[in-house]
């Protein structure tokens, strides 16, 4: 018997992979937590004041916010990566310093002290911070009447904090974005959201599709959202607080004003 003899490199296919793990978080896993915060979220009754959102909505959009936070710094990892650039600590900061390379025009102070936001709340959640809080509630109906809370020493003391958070209000002063723990909801999720869907949307002009490869396939009764702009939509259109809709709304369009024309002419941005 005659056996013919094939070289190794005939039978070997070689790859290279890169390892940023956190966008497969936004993928796969964000948009169910989405689905579970937006049952008790859209089961709120607006007309009542509440200290805290349930715990239910509360954890399943905290989970959530710290993934997409995640899925940001691992997109920063992968321009970074491809770019032969050397990554700092600050994932905001090294966002801006690469688009203001790539997009000298794009206004970069406020893109930053947006990401800056979204790390802040991460931080929230990741490092426990931890309030004493003492609610004051009707015995007749159990509205609240009043609160007061204290930040424990040692949590919120860094400078991207006190730069980025309105302490009265215990909310971020561009994104409105919720940093008392137990105050962290839906709407804080949907927010951190439109700011992943527009970073995503800049880096594609920026540096190419392939920079920041986003595939989501979310089936909603009989139609399918295969991009971040059509899950939001989804929610967006059921959402139940008249006054978060004008929130959004203001959003959007200041967002639209500053940085649609540094969006993909394809991107169904809204």
């Amino acid at each position: 018997m005659v056996y013919n003899r094939v070289k190794m490199a005939d039978k070997v296919q070689k790859e290279k992979l890169i390892t940023p793990v956190g966008i497969g978080f936004i993928e796969l896993i964000v948009p169910n937590l989405m689905r579970d915060a937006f049952e008790p979220y859209k089961k709120r009754d607006f007309t009542r004041r509440y200290f805290q959102v349930s715990v239910w909505e509360h954890t399943y959009s905290a989970a959530a916010v710290v993934l997409t936070v995640l899925g940001i710094e691992a997109i920063r990892n992968k321009i970074y990566y491809h770019e032969t650039e050397r990554v700092s600590k600050s994932v905001p900061s090294d966002i801006s310093k690469i688009f203001m390379k790539k997009l000298p025009s794009l206004p970069h102070q406020k893109f930053q002290d947006m990401m800056i936001e979204a790390f802040v709340v991460r931080d929230v959640i990741v490092h426990n911070h931890i309030y004493e809080v003492n609610v004051i509630l009707s015995k007749q109906n159990w509205n609240m009447i009043s609160h007061r809370q204290k930040l424990l020493e040692g949590y919120g003391d860094d400078k991207k904090y006190a730069r980025s958070v309105n302490p009265r209000r215990r909310t971020t002063k561009l994104l409105e974005l919720n940093v008392q723990p137990l105050k962290i909801e839906f709407e804080d999720l949907f927010t951190i959201l439109i700011l992943l869907d527009l970073f995503i949307g800049v880096t594609q002009k920026a540096f190419g599709p392939g920079y920041a490869p986003f595939h989501l396939f979310e089936r909603f009764n009989d139609s399918w959202a295969e991009n971040l702009s059509e899950l939001l939509t989804y929610y967006y259109d059921q959402i139940p607080n008249p006054k978060f809709i004008k929130q959004i709304d203001k959003l959007a369009k200041e967002l639209r004003k500053d940085y649609g024309s540094f969006l993909p002419s394809s991107s169904d941005f809204s």
